[in-house]
């Protein structure tokens, strides 16, 4: 008898925590996972291992002109939910392990380029605001 009282309240306990959990609300996506979290970075290529910079990046050197390398941070890039959209002129496109989409853009000794970027969400169809990332390169003289 006390087996059966006691998979009675076990029962019991379930059907009542499971009510309790159905009327908590539940975040739509996990934190992160969404166009919101994605920012604009840039890089420009120097001899040194360069790393993405969020919205905006600068270096120096004595080359007439270098390459900014043009990427988004905040999201994951790995499995294919993100379409990354360069909306500035690029010479050149494509997927790396370690910036994600990029593009590339040639930029001389002494200039700043900007690149606008939108983030397309194929899982949910929403599009990210238009983000933009700015580049300086200085020269060494």
């Amino acid at each position: 008898m006390h087996r059966s009282l006691a998979g009675v309240a076990v029962a019991t306990a379930m059907s009542l925590s499971s009510a309790v959990l159905a009327e908590e609300p539940r975040a739509s996506e996990p934190q992160g996972l969404n166009v919101s979290s994605a920012m604009p970075a840039c890089f420009v290529d120097t001899p040194n291992w360069d790393y993405l910079s969020a919205y905006a990046c600068s270096a120096s050197g004595s080359a007439y002109s270098t390459v900014v390398s043009w990427g988004v941070l905040g999201i994951d890039q790995t499995g294919g939910r993100y379409t990354i959209q360069f909306l500035d002129s690029c010479y050149g496109h494509g997927y790396y392990q370690d910036t994600g989409y990029s593009c590339m853009t040639v930029i001389n000794k002494y200039d700043t380029l900007t690149q606008r970027i939108r983030v397309y969400d194929n899982l949910t169809g929403q599009w990210s605001a238009t983000l933009t990332a700015t580049a300086s390169y200085y020269g060494d003289d």
